[in-house]
């Protein structure tokens, strides 16, 4: 082989070399440039699903704060409108109390409850009240019934009460209280199945 030959060889060799050195270099960097890739991504995937968990749990504290707003916003109008229709039905209830103590059969309502009163008392003593706007009454149920009625001092809306102080019992047949009593334990049942 002559000196070219040899040169040309060598330099062959040498390139071929140079270049499998080369080639070898660029994958080597390739690699760690895709694993720093690799790295950089996942990093990135953890903070963006992060980012994302944060906001959804951020979004569904505000629908849950708006929802609860409202919750709180809608039972007060339906107190309020219960409250109001309550009323309204009581005072209904009420108007109905004052014609049934202007109607006929309200005396032998009150003759019904003296004689009661008389009869739960047996020989105890007996105080037996009738209200200011029943005074009128009072003769015919005194008669009737054979009991000493008084006119209470204390408006108490029609009906009677009646004390028997020995045993410190009070029988209490007011309209007013049991008007009071109703309106204190009135539920509203709503639904189709209290239609």
């Amino acid at each position: 082989m002559t000196v070219e030959e040899k040169l040309q060889s060598f330099y062959d060799s040498s390139i071929n070399s140079a270049e499998s050195q080369a080639k070898a270099m660029i994958e080597e960097r390739e690699a760690a440039l895709d694993k720093v890739f690799d790295e950089h991504k996942e990093i990135a995937q953890r903070q963006a699903e992060a980012e994302l968990k944060t906001e959804k749990e951020k979004s569904k504290r505000e629908l849950n704060k708006k929802l609860s707003t409202e919750q709180l916003r809608i039972k007060r109008t339906f107190s309020k409108k219960e409250t109001e229709l309550k009323n309204k039905l009581f005072k209904e209830v009420s108007d109905m109390l004052q014609n049934f103590m202007d109607s006929s059969e309200y005396p032998a309502y009150l003759e019904r409850k003296i004689k009661e009163a008389c009869t739960f008392a047996a020989s105890d003593p007996l105080v037996i009240y009738i209200n200011r706007s029943d005074a009128h009454l009072k003769d015919q149920l005194e008669q009737k019934t054979g009991a000493k009625l008084t006119i209470s001092e204390e408006d108490f809306k029609g009906g009677i009460r009646a004390v028997i102080k020995e045993k410190h019992i009070l029988i209490d047949d007011s309209f007013l209280t049991l008007l009071k009593d109703e309106k204190d334990s009135f539920i509203f049942h709503g639904g189709a199945a209290h239609e």
